[in-house]
């Protein structure tokens, strides 16, 4: 791990995305409150060399965790950052650095998928679940070590961080996860950013006031500029809660057989919709999910819960609705199902009852390792196992491989799955607008159109997908748009026109 500077007085580091990853990261930290230090030359510890500064944005006590916030906004894509906290005591943490992500589809993106750390139940000090190891907490310890040595992108963590219950000391629980999460950082300081979806034993609100997600807890983030629209969605309010039901479909009919439709679309939730353990098919998944995830050309599907692993064929949802069926030409595939250290189960279909639709599934610890690219999302499963033999990477290039050491899921079908794409790219007919400007700017941006609209919808969008404003646009050829009192950061502007075509331009608020 590491290590802090004795002197310091703030601890459990963490990185999350709220807004645009290209340009934007939220720095949260437990202990005193602090000041971010922050350039894109390494300093070291000495906070007054680096040329930004940034303050707590939000500081609050939750789950018995003192957390402060501090939100970078305005940084340039694809480039290291380097950055300490100093606090109000005088202190100095060490030196971490992160990497913001491209704007460029044409660079690949490598992260890590999988959810389920939480410890076993326990009684009297001895655990009732089946902890193989004989200490589930060793085995979230285990695969944190593997992501400092592997050095994803970001982390897409679906949910289940710690036990949670009546019969818990839930303060103690989330300061081990976070004692933990430190074993993440890499040798060099480098630190990974979270995307995160609740689980059931998280409370409403924990990921927002833990990690500083969106305070919906179910959100999009566009991943270099369209290279993947990545959707985590909140299994824990119900998939049929209209609201989120709602907001999903239309984002997902903007971003469907139109000009600005990424290369790849993936989501990620908590439950599956058909667990391999204990829990079975989610009828609510299957009727209010699944047919917009088709519908829309979702490729891959993020699930944990059971505490099991699985891959399956590319596959859609069966004529009665109580399953799936595989289909490699429409398909989407589902992995997950959660085994980040959580006690194991037994698998609930094996043998001659194993559900055609899966390819392959097994019980060990384990995450994903997902790396993306225009024409391919390749996937292995990195179990924990052997972690001082992992080479550690030392470069700061988006999209790595795998290093070598690593201990690789290898079942009857393969170490690796590949998801190619046969899409090809839809391209604009016309620029209905044809000038924006100013960009950023405080307050009006004046947009030129190529010729007079009619019927026209101008819809304005923070980057997370939530719509800001919406108003119709006829008989003009110009336009100024007012955004003082709208959503501050990185927006997106969606022009739809009569005949159905929609075009996409980033704009951005200044501070």
């Amino acid at each position: 791990m590491f290590a802090q500077e004795i002197c310091s007085n703030t601890f459990h580091y963490t990185l999350s995305y709220r807004d645009d990853p290209s340009t934007t990261i939220s720095i949260g930290w437990s202990g005193d409150d602090g000041v971010v230090y922050y350039g894109t030359t390494d300093y070291g510890s000495n906070y007054s060399s680096y040329p930004n500064s940034h303050a707590t944005d939000r500081m609050l006590t939750h789950k018995g965790q003192n957390r402060r916030f501090s939100r970078l906004t305005g940084l340039q894509p694809n480039t290291v950052y380097y950055f300490v906290i100093h606090d109000i005591s005088g202190a100095t943490s060490q030196r971490f650095k992160f990497h913001t992500l491209s704007i460029t589809p044409n660079t690949p993106v490598s992260f890590i998928s999988g959810g389920d750390s939480r410890d076993g139940f326990s009684l009297l000090g001895v655990y009732i679940e089946n902890c193989p190891s004989g200490d589930c907490r060793q085995k979230r310890k285990d695969g944190n070590a593997i992501v400092a040595k592997i050095r994803p992108d970001f982390i897409a963590f679906n949910g289940d961080f710690v036990q949670n219950q009546i019969t818990s000391d839930i303060s103690q629980e989330w300061n081990n996860w976070l004692d933990d999460w430190q074993l993440t950082i890499s040798s060099d300081g480098k630190m990974y950013p979270l995307v995160l979806t609740q689980g059931n034993h998280e409370d409403n609100s924990d990921m927002y006031n833990l990690f500083d997600i969106p305070m919906d807890e179910y959100y999009t983030l566009d991943i270099h500029n369209g290279l993947i629209r990545f959707y985590s969605l909140n299994s824990e309010i119900g998939a049929c809660n209209s609201t989120q039901l709602n907001w999903l479909t239309n984002d997902f009919s903007n971003y469907t057989n139109t000009a600005i439709e990424p290369n790849w679309k993936i989501v990620q939730h908590h439950n599956p919709t058909y667990a391999m353990a204990n829990y079975g098919l989610n009828q609510d998944q299957m009727n209010c999910w699944i047919d917009e995830f088709q519908t829309h050309g979702v490729n891959l599907v993020l699930e944990s819960h059971s505490h099991t692993t699985k891959w399956s064929w590319p596959c859609t949802k069966n004529s009665s609705g109580d399953g799936f069926e595989k289909d490699t030409v429409n398909g989407i595939v589902y992995i997950g199902e959660g085994q980040w250290g959580a006690p194991h189960r037994d698998l609930d279909f094996t043998g001659n009852d194993q559900k055609s639709w899966i390819r392959d599934q097994g019980v060990f610890d384990g995450f994903f390792f997902i790396r993306t690219s225009k024409d391919t999302i390749q996937i292995n499963n990195v179990k924990f196992e052997n972690a001082a033999s992992i080479s550690l990477i030392s470069d700061d290039v988006l999209g790595s491989y795998l290093p070598s050491g690593t201990t690789n899921w290898n079942p009857t079908n393969g170490s690796t799955i590949y998801i190619t794409s046969t899409a090809t790219e839809i391209s604009e007919q016309f620029k209905i607008a044809t000038k924006i400007y100013p960009n950023p700017s405080k307050s009006i941006i004046h947009i030129e159109f190529n010729k007079v609209l009619e019927n026209n919808t101008l819809e304005l969008y923070n980057s997370l997908g939530k719509l800001c404003s919406k108003e119709s646009i006829s008989g003009v050829n110009k336009h100024q748009l007012n955004i003082e009192k709208l959503c501050n950061g990185v927006n997106y502007i969606l022009l739809k026109d009569d005949k159905g075509n929609i075009e996409s331009h980033k704009i951005i608020k200044a501070e």
